[in-house]
């Protein structure tokens, strides 16, 4: 009787609980899961902007470590800290890489990669880097919730104002991982009227023109209005030490970055008015999720274990040990 109970309900797990659900699940249903409340919500509230905010040598720089920390944990990622050493004209600095990752399913060893840099320039930093902080974070939350084949890695990375300090050790760390494509978000927040508005920049060497015009493509698909514009090089940002290792990489940057007046200083807060942008960042952000599930290869949602799976799995287990009962 026991054996038949098993197998009954073995039988039920196959028709009701292991098999999936045929669902329509395109790039744009992953897309529209980026939420511009979300977004603004991180650069508000968990990546320290406000006006006397510090996240260079400041007490803060720590406290976003910890709550962009907590926030990949949150969506359920395989999230580690890397710490790394080097001179600094103060002395020794340690610096830590925060790290994601969202584990490919038929092709786990290829890897796709978006990063932003947390520190900044002894200033709340708002546009220069929370902004693409917060899309990185964006990004994670929302295609966490997806399967691809592919590997999808988000990176915060440490002391990228003194020099791609963190991205160089990411790189050295990490050179031997089949990365096919990396995206630094460096500054996506700034959208004054005038020749920049909706502009925006991709930089990089000429042997990652194929990575940049894919990003380009969702720009134009999903940036609702961005017009790319796929620059040359500038090695400025946290995408360079990856193209110097060999990797395809790109910068994804607002239009108007060398004409911000608040580049670098303490006004670059969001408490400045009529300064962000949320509306266009979001939809920086939405470009960057397109471009990565569509290069990563989107499956369809994350399968939720069902009711009648647990269910049936505890009467399994009831049964396996009222059967070890009755031997005794």
């Amino acid at each position: 009787m026991i054996r038949k109970l098993v197998l009954f309900i073995a039988v039920l797990n196959l028709v009701f609980g292991c098999i999936p659900v045929a669902l329509a699940i395109d790039i744009q249903d992953v897309v529209n899961q980026v939420s511009q409340a979300t977004y603004t919500d991180y650069l508000n509230n968990e990546l320290y902007t406000r006006l006397g905010n510090d996240r260079g040598w400041g007490k803060h720089h720590n406290f976003v470590r910890t709550n962009i920390l907590n926030l990949f944990t949150s969506y359920g990622l395989q999230t580690t800290t890397e710490y790394f050493t080097f001179e600094h004209e103060s002395g020794p600095v340690t610096g830590a890489n925060l790290i994601a990752v969202h584990q490919g399913t038929t092709r786990p060893n290829d890897i796709y990669l978006v990063g932003a840099h947390y520190d900044s320039a002894g200033n709340p930093g708002a546009d220069d880097n929370a902004s693409g902080v917060a899309g990185v974070l964006e990004a994670a939350r929302v295609l966490s919730q997806f399967s691809f084949e592919a590997t999808l890695v988000f990176v915060a990375f440490d002391w990228e104002e003194l020099g791609l300090i963190g991205s160089r050790a990411y790189v050295d760390r990490h050179i031997g991982d089949n990365i096919q494509g990396m995206i630094s978000l460096d500054m996506i927040a700034y959208n004054p009227t005038g020749a920049y508005h909706n502009q925006a920049l991709i930089h990089g060497y000429a042997s990652s023109d194929p990575w940049k015009q894919s990003l380009a493509a969702s720009i134009n698909t999903y940036g609702n209005g961005i017009t790319p514009t796929i620059a040359g090089t500038l090695n400025a940002s946290d995408h360079a030490p990856f193209e110097w290792a060999g990797y395809q990489a790109c910068l994804l940057i607002e239009a108007a970055v060398w004409s911000n007046p608040h580049y670098h200083r303490q006004t670059d807060s969001v408490d400045t008015p009529n300064y962000i942008d949320y509306i266009y960042a979001t939809n920086m952000t939405r470009s960057t999720v397109g471009c990565l599930a569509n290069s990563a290869g989107l499956i369809g949602p994350v399968p939720e274990p069902s009711g009648l799976l647990v269910a049936s799995g505890g009467l399994i287990w009831f049964a396996a040990v009222v059967r070890r009962r009755v031997r005794v």
